[in-house]
């Protein structure tokens, strides 16, 4: 299996147990991204695996014809010794309707589908700073 992790954090949460970093995480995918298709979910292993989608949408402008761009990715969260990894892999463009998918390397050399890029890039990285907040950072009611 060749998956390229696009981007990945590790963090501490100090001294939160497995199971809460593990249902914390859960919980914010449910709420953030409830249309993502949940690959692995194993709360014994701290494992956490989902598929998504992310749709930019660039405008028209003197350098760029503009379009909606639609990519699809895996977010993997391995929860243990009260920390997290989060990454972010597999991210690839979604060609056409029913399309065929283009790897982000492939992708991001056209000089036209430089601004989706750097779009995608500034809410990959949201994606994983939500996340952080919403775990490490969670505000118990």
């Amino acid at each position: 299996m060749s998956s390229k992790i696009a981007y990945t954090e590790t963090v501490d949460c100090g001294s939160v147990s497995l199971i809460d970093i593990f249902r914390r995480a859960r919980l914010w995918v449910s709420q953030s991204a409830p249309d993502n298709k949940t690959l692995v979910d194993d709360k014994e292993t701290g494992d956490l695996v989902t598929q998504g989608h992310i749709t930019i949408t660039v405008p028209r402008s003197e350098n760029s014809a503009g379009g909606v761009y639609k990519f699809s990715y895996v977010l993997s969260v391995e929860c243990a010794n009260r920390k997290y990894r989060a990454s972010l892999a597999n991210v690839e463009y979604q060609e056409g309707s029913g399309g065929r998918s283009v790897p982000l390397e492939v992708f991001s050399q056209k000089n036209e589908n430089k601004t989706a890029a750097t779009e995608l890039e500034a809410k990959l990285k949201a994606l994983l700073a939500d996340l952080q907040s919403n775990v490490k950072d969670y505000k118990p009611f």
